[in-house]
């Protein structure tokens, strides 16, 4: 057979193996996204198998040429992180869209790290995959060749997304209060989902990883109205003896995990600290005013944890860890108070209800309380009331969703972003209040295989390259058809992180002082990565 004829045969094979969705040749590295469609409305997700599975470079093979541009692509139709490079001229040759300058003499806040949430439903979805598939999860957030993940929240006790409500220490009561919390101890959960999947991260992560720990209740017999949930909160006052007994609940908490080889970097108070105001509230919570976190702090929790080891300088203390329309109430009752903001380190917050407020509210409390740094603790599509779709494979709008937010966040003073549940079952559990949700990894009923999402690849064009201590440059703009932001890493890498929401291409012109100016179509629906030396 001529060899003409071998080659056009060879090419007629591949190019229908990649229209059938087999392939997609977009990756940086060397394997590939096998794309499925599960809904044609939307884009698609990358399997992973036995067979197959993509993955990120190591390296990235980002050029350390000078005026050298390296960019990463994802798009709403066919790329996943098509690499390409080009180069800064002296010449301006874009007479129209998007016009940036990059001032390098005006820094803002530094980055504390992205990560995801040790949750029960996760180690549970997680589980159900087999031994190397298991690892290659974990993998695909925390090492090099993944998200590279340098945060991990991990929950005090049980959340919704656990398959029952519990805490440590449930049997007290049917004796009496048990103020020593002699029957405290750590549950089946957290030897068979939690702390082997920290320790997993822990050994292969790119960066270290900094856990923070969150509270959703503390023990029934602790609280006003007897439950893990509904409408209640610690009984007493935060001098009290039920607050002594809930710090060092705590306290315990972190010991306990001390013992199994995990310390951590933070904690949150109480995590959504108004759920338990509401009424009937469904899943694990505990009422906390501003006011009772307040003196929690200085009477009660802020001693216990300096007595404990567990001061400032070892143990970052977070408060609110609740919606953003609330942050300047919380943070101008606690950070005002000589007695309470001595013990605080930060000020955590979700995303939940950011479309009934202005994301200038975090820039407003950043600049009252520039010493205390901002952190969004929670996010997840599919938890709108409104959205019926819980678990919607492929969708792109929840892509732009995550980029958007985390780029309006981090223009905001905001120090790192972290997601919700790192794996979830097609329904979007499993949840012992049905609140089901989305995730970046759908792990299959069956446990055959797991999708990730265009919420992965989202998350990834920011955490692969805004590495913790990446420092906030200065953009100024003329025209605003793009979202972006930009960083300089430790290693003096430029990276910009560009939002098309639109859906025709909008140029992009960047000015550099150092390089000149590089100009650039932005594909429509799509997130970029540039980054430069």
């Amino acid at each position: 057979m001529p060899d003409i004829l071998k080659l056009m045969i060879m090419l007629t094979i591949l190019f229908s193996f990649i229209i059938d969705g087999n392939m997609i040749m977009s990756m940086t590295s060397g394997k590939p996204c096998v794309p499925r469609w599960f809904n044609r409305k939307h884009s698609f997700v990358c399997i992973c198998n036995a067979t197959v599975c993509d993955s990120f470079d190591d390296d990235d093979r980002i050029s350390n040429e000078s005026k050298t541009i390296t960019i990463f692509s994802s798009d709403m139709h066919s790329d996943r992180f098509l690499r390409s490079e080009h180069h800064f001229k002296n010449v301006d040759t874009l007479n129209h869209g998007q016009t940036i300058t990059i001032n390098r003499n005006k820094t803002f806040q530094t980055i504390i790290g992205f990560g995801g949430a040790f949750t029960d439903a996760t180690g549970i979805n997680i589980g159900k995959l087999n031994d190397q598939l298991a690892k290659n999860v974990i993998y695909d957030y925390f090492s090099s060749r993944g998200l590279r993940y340098s945060m991990g929240r991990v929950p005090i006790g049980g959340t919704d997304f656990s398959t029952r409500p519990y805490s440590y220490d449930e049997l007290g009561p049917k004796i009496h209060d048990d103020f020593n919390l002699s029957y405290f101890k750590l549950a089946a959960e957290d030897f068979d989902y939690k702390i082997p999947l920290v320790k997993l991260a822990q050994n292969i992560s790119h960066y270290p990883i900094k856990l923070f720990a969150s509270p959703w209740s503390p023990p029934a017999w602790i609280k006003t109205n007897g439950h893990l949930n509904g409408l209640g909160r610690i009984k007493g006052k935060p001098d009290g003896i039920y607050y002594e007994t809930y710090a060092t609940y705590m306290i315990k908490f972190l010991r306990e995990y001390e013992k199994q080889g995990i310390n951590f970097w933070g904690m949150t108070i109480q995590n959504e600290p108004v759920d338990g105001t509401i009424p009937a509230f469904k899943f694990n919570c505990n009422a906390m005013s501003p006011e009772e976190q307040r003196d929690f702090i200085f009477e009660t929790l802020g001693p216990q944890l300096n007595a404990s080891g567990f001061g400032i300088d070892k143990l970052k203390l977070m408060i609110m860890d609740d919606q953003r329309p609330f942050i300047e109430k919380w943070a101008n009752v606690i950070l005002s108070d000589k007695r309470a903001n001595k013990y605080v380190s930060g000020i955590g917050f979700h995303w939940y209800l950011n479309p009934f407020t202005s994301v200038e509210v975090v820039s407003k409390t950043h600049h009252k309380f520039p010493n205390y740094f901002l952190l969004s603790t929670e996010a997840c599509e599919g938890a709108n009331p409104f959205q019926l779709e819980k678990v919607s494979l492929g969708n792109w709008d929840r892509a732009q969703s995550y980029a958007y937010d985390i780029i309006q966040d981090l223009n905001h003073y905001t120090s790192g972003w972290i997601d919700w549940n790192m794996a979830l079952d097609p329904e979007g559990g499993p949840n012992w209040v049905k609140n089901f949700v989305d995730s970046p990894i759908i792990v299959s009923e069956d446990g055959s295989e797991y999708y990730k999402q265009p919420m992965y690849y989202s998350l990834a064009h920011f955490t692969r390259f805004i590495e913790p201590g990446s420092v906030r440059l200065d953009i100024q703009t003329q025209h605003e058809y793009l979202n972006m932001v930009a960083f300089e890493t430790p290693n003096k890498a430029t990276v910009l992180v560009v939002l098309n929401r639109n859906k025709h291409e909008v140029p992009l012109k960047i000015h550099d002082d150092k390089y000149g100016i590089f100009s650039h179509e932005i594909k429509g629906h799509s997130i970029q990565t540039l980054v430069w030396y």
